[in-house]
């Protein structure tokens, strides 16, 4: 199997995984929605889940871009909990590109992108 080929099924899986949960189950974190904090991330899944992506796309950007707008105080923190555990269940998620996900898309972060972020300092 070529390597894009290898890319463009790896980033059909993620965004099949990061849509199979069931819209009824919310998830919560303090007063979040982790599964509506989820959504902001879909466009974003080609990157996060493609060792051969080198940049997220523009519609990833502007959908965090959007997210990070609407994250002030208390619901930054219960943002950033959210991503955590969302973050720690998918397997395939490469951390790296996790990481440089808010730096490559022009958003400016309190705390570092990491499964054991300080979300009281997000």
């Amino acid at each position: 199997m070529s390597a894009l080929t290898k890319a463009s099924l790896a980033a059909v899986v993620a965004v099949v995984f990061l849509t199979t949960l069931k819209p009824g189950a919310a998830i919560m974190s303090g007063n979040v929605d982790c599964n509506k904090v989820q959504q902001y991330f879909t466009p974003c899944a080609g990157y996060l889940f493609n060792r051969f992506s080198s940049n997220p796309s523009p519609g990833c950007c502007a959908s965090l871009r959007s997210l990070n707008a609407q994250s002030k105080g208390p619901v930054r923190q219960g943002v950033c909990e959210c991503l955590k555990r969302n973050a720690a269940s998918f397997p395939g998620l490469i951390q790296e590109h996790a990481t440089s996900l808010s730096t490559k898309c022009g958003i400016p972060l309190n705390t570092a992108v990491s499964l054991n972020a300080d979300c009281r300092r997000a």
